[in-house]
């Protein structure tokens, strides 16, 4: 019973899990490795799970740990944000700012600020809940989001005049 509870909330997160693989995967099909791995865990594990409103953040640090895992095993063949080089076109073109996505925005950020972001704005998450399923400090986690905000202003913000 409870195992088809749990596929039911799986159901309900899995455009939310997809955000957060995308963050530290960039190819398609690892992405989704990293979630179908984690909803297989997830079913393995289903006994761990010590409340049942907690499985939000517990699928989540599932998810992150498979794509850490993933990440490390293909690092030779994904190229990732951490990878890119250089500037997008759009650098310092506030006007143009609006025609990119999310993960776009993010490319120039590492990992952990990238994660922290998604998670603060995609998915809602507070400082204290990002800092448990990240396993940071919260004040850790404030100088991540503040950084990798301060850096997506410096890259797209207003040119000065």
């Amino acid at each position: 019973m409870i195992k088809k509870h749990l596929l039911g909330l799986i159901y309900e997160i899995r455009h939310e899990l997809y955000k957060i693989a995308r963050c530290r995967l960039s190819c398609e099909d690892d992405i989704e490795d990293a979630v179908q791995e984690t909803m297989i865990e997830t079913f393995r594990s289903i006994k761990k799970l010590k409340k049942l409103e907690s499985y939000k953040k517990w699928i989540i640090k599932i998810l992150i740990n498979k794509c850490n895992h993933i990440y490390k095993k293909n690092k030779d063949r994904n190229i990732s944000f951490e990878n890119v080089e250089g500037k997008t076109i759009y650098q310092n073109k506030y006007e143009q700012l609006e025609e990119l996505d999310f993960y776009s925005i993010l490319k120039g950020l590492k990992y952990e600020e990238r994660m922290i972001l998604t998670l603060f704005y995609l998915e809602d998450y507070s400082i204290k809940e990002i800092s448990k399923v990240m396993k940071l400090n919260e004040n850790t986690v404030k100088t991540k989001l503040k950084r990798g905000k301060d850096k997506i202003r410096i890259n797209y913000g207003k040119e000065e005049e």
